[in-house]
């Protein structure tokens, strides 16, 4: 029997969702711009290249949060991100809950409503977590051979407690 879990919705600032949708704006309204002071305008081409190039940013934005979820499974907690879903044995796993949350991103992505890769952690015992994660703030670490992944279930306490239902660990 699979279960979905509700992922926590995203609470970025403002002025963070601005300036990632600005980019895509940015290359859409520039390729329209005239530049009287160039010796050689840019072709009809480059500016429709430009603005495709624009309209498929803000497309991938606005699609990668929505890719982001947590189902518990009858064998494991399956976890579906942009790049591919996969899952993870009840076994392999154990759970801690945390009031810190995701630091500066090391690397991967890190938009509104969708942070994925290496980040620092805020709090205590884990100088760095994979998050997998919709926020920034309220969630809870799933510990897989070692490694630390910081998840943001809609609600991290009944997400532990299915967990714990299911066999994994929850760890303090």
């Amino acid at each position: 029997m699979t279960a979905p879990i509700s992922v926590a919705p995203p609470t970025s600032p403002v002025w963070f969702r601005a300036l990632v949708w600005l980019a895509p704006l940015l290359l859409i309204v520039t390729a329209w711009l005239p530049d009287d002071s160039a010796d050689k305008p840019l072709p009809v081409a480059g500016s429709v290249a430009l603005t495709l190039l624009g309209v498929g940013l803000g497309a991938f934005f606005a699609q990668v949060p929505r890719r982001l979820a947590y189902t518990l499974t009858d064998t494991g907690l399956r976890i579906s991100r942009f790049s591919g879903t996969f899952e993870w044995p009840y076994r392999e796993l154990r759970v801690r809950r945390t009031d810190a949350g995701l630091g500066l991103r090391v690397g991967g992505v890190g938009l509104p409503g969708y942070y994925t890769g290496n980040y620092t952690f805020t709090g205590a015992g884990y100088r760095s977590v994979q998050a997998i994660a919709s926020n920034t703030r309220g969630g809870l670490i799933v510990e897989r051979g070692g490694t630390p992944y910081y998840l943001t279930p809609a609600d991290p306490d009944a997400f532990a407690q299915a967990l714990a239902a299911r066999g994994v660990p929850v760890l303090d």
